[in-house]
């Protein structure tokens, strides 16, 4: 292995990975270093998910006596790598240990195990439950290969909806409401072919053939939406007191029942958000605005709005947040109930980067690796720990 080209290497992925800007040069250099070869891939897989630092310190746990392993020169204290704080320099020399670990275990033929995770506490996945205007109920996991509906098709392997706007629909119900619930995730298509995903615990309602002057839903919970442009009938997304109206966009909307903060995040297109003492709130692309139902505040900043809907690509993201910010997702995803003192983790922000579908193990590993946290799970409850915090 040539150090001195892993070591370049080692260095871009930390600068991109903390947050700093590559060369157009620099980006084609990595880009092919990862096609180079599937180590390279996995490599760079594993570092950017920080799957690659958990599965290095207990591969070192498992192996540790063995002679040639204590030839690897660096011993890694993982602290969130992505964090701001750290420099390139440091951020490099991680890089470096985790890439030479792959490449020493490549060449001895050693199988790197994945994260083994906490037993009996799965990730959430497709589920769903559609109730019809007739108040039947539609379970999308048990009845979807039994029941049939005109104009309505659904795949519940790639948890999908589908309503056909072209279908004649005499005698439909009126309105169709879709429920997610915890520790679930579905996608819908509207008969305008609005494409909408659910978040768990979240639900729409929805008219099964759209009125003549607006197409109009409401929703609680989160959902991410890319609207189909018709000019000539703007879409509404009704949730509690806050109403967002657009022509075609995408857009995120959150607002859990029983949270105070209605979040919208703009990625396309454009906006309009009322909320009960404001006047209309025009978002442009890149801009997220959260009212707070309780003081009736509006605030609207820049973001980077990809980071608020990888949750429906299977990532989970949570960028300089804190466990109150974190928390939530995971107790709604993992179906767990969570146990902390808030104070005592209040100072603490993290950058996490995961795969949704990983076992709760695999993310409380990595709050573990920050080693700010440590955890005892029992059960369906998970209390965390301040270290050094008596149990």
């Amino acid at each position: 292995m040539d150090t001195s080209r892993l070591n370049h290497i080692a260095g871009l992925i930390a600068r991109k990975g903390s947050g700093g800007k590559l060369t157009g040069t620099e980006q084609q250099e990595l880009e092919e270093w990862i096609r180079a070869s599937r180590m390279n891939r996995e490599s760079y897989d594993r570092i950017i998910s920080g799957r690659g630092v958990i599965r290095l310190m207990e591969l070192e746990k498992q192996i540790d006596t063995d002679r040639s392993f204590k030839k690897l020169t660096v011993r890694l204290k993982w602290r969130c790598w992505k964090r701001r704080i750290l420099t390139a320099g440091v951020a490099a020399m991680v890089m470096i240990g985790i890439m030479s670990a792959f490449w020493w275990w490549e060449q001895e033929g050693i199988t790197v195990p994945e994260s083994a995770g906490q037993p009996g506490i799965k990730p959430g996945g497709n589920c769903a439950v559609l109730v019809l205007g007739n108040g039947c109920r539609v379970d999308l996991q048990k009845d979807c290969d039994t029941l049939q509906l005109p104009g309505i098709s659904w795949d519940h392997r790639k948890g999908t909806i589908v309503y056909d706007g072209r279908e004649n629909k005499t005698g439909w119900p009126e309105k169709n409401t879709l429920m997610v619930p915890l520790r679930g995730e579905y996608r819908l298509v509207l008969g305008d072919g609005t494409k909408v995903w659910l978040n768990s615990a979240s639900s729409l309602n929805y008219p099964v053939q759209f009125a003549e002057k607006e197409r109009c839903v409401e929703l609680d919970g989160e959902a991410y939406f890319e609207v189909t442009p018709d000019p000539e009938r703007p879409f509404i997304v009704k949730s509690g007191d806050v109403q967002t109206r657009v022509l075609g966009t995408a857009f995120n909307f959150s607002a859990y029942r029983g949270e105070n903060a209605s979040t919208i995040t703009l990625l396309t297109g454009k906006v309009a958000v009322s909320a009960p003492g404001h006047a209309e709130r025009v978002l442009l692309p890149g801009q997220q605005l959260k009212y707070d139902a309780e003081n009736r505040k509006t605030v609207i900043k820049e973001v980077d709005a990809e980071d608020f809907v990888v949750w429906k690509d299977g990532l989970f993201l949570f960028n300089d947040c804190g466990l109150e910010e974190i928390i939530p997702r995971l107790s709604r995803w993992y179906g767990v109930t969570f146990h902390y003192d808030r104070e005592k983790f209040g100072d603490l922000k993290f950058y996490i980067k995961t795969r949704r579908y990983e076992d709760i193990g695999t993310i409380l590993n990595l709050l573990k690796l920050t080693e700010n946290v440590t955890y005892s799970i029992e059960g369906n409850e998970v209390t965390l720990y301040r270290t050094g915090e008596n149990k």
